[in-house]
């Protein structure tokens, strides 16, 4: 079997956003594979609409599963911690949020899934915590280091570290 690692991006912005971060965390080492590295734990503002802050996280997750695999595993394990389906295009308020940033398959583009993810360059919420645990990883498209994105981008947002 071939491994493959996946960086990911966790949010929630639903109180006890700590508690739903934590049980992503556990579903993830329980049903898609082995954690290598966790971020810090940040304080973000909402981004893209008006809502309660976020608590974001990367981290970096090895599994003997594909990406399309893991998609589903994610969002199963969104589902189960309580994460609504959408009820519109707009981006709305969650318990959890996780997303597959890179993955060292390479590039996906799928209606229900891109990797990378394609607005990982613009946001700060998740280049701050990738860049704290893979600040060399070169983004595959980009052909940028994370650490080149963050100093890049121009997200104004600002993240606290807790």
């Amino acid at each position: 079997m071939t491994t493959n690692t996946l960086y990911l991006s966790l949010g929630s912005n639903i109180e006890p956003k700590k508690e739903h971060l934590a049980t992503a965390i556990e579903c993830l080492k329980n049903e898609l594979g082995s954690i290598i590295d966790i971020s810090s734990f940040y304080e973000t503002p909402a981004w893209g609409f008006d809502s309660d802050s976020f608590i974001n996280l990367c981290l970096s997750i090895t599994t003997f599963k594909d990406t399309k695999q893991s998609l589903s595993i994610t969002q199963h394990i969104e589902k189960t911690i309580g994460r609504m389906p959408k009820k519109g295009n707009a981006y709305e308020a969650r318990k959890i949020d996780i997303d597959i940033i890179y993955s060292s398959e390479g590039i996906f583009r799928y209606p229900e899934l891109n990797v990378p993810h394609p607005l990982l360059h613009q946001r700060n919420f998740v280049l701050v915590p990738l860049t704290e645990i893979a600040p060399d990883y070169i983004h595959p498209l980009l052909h940028k280091s994370n650490l080149e994105l963050l100093e890049a981008c121009e997200d104004e947002g600002r993240i606290v570290k807790l």
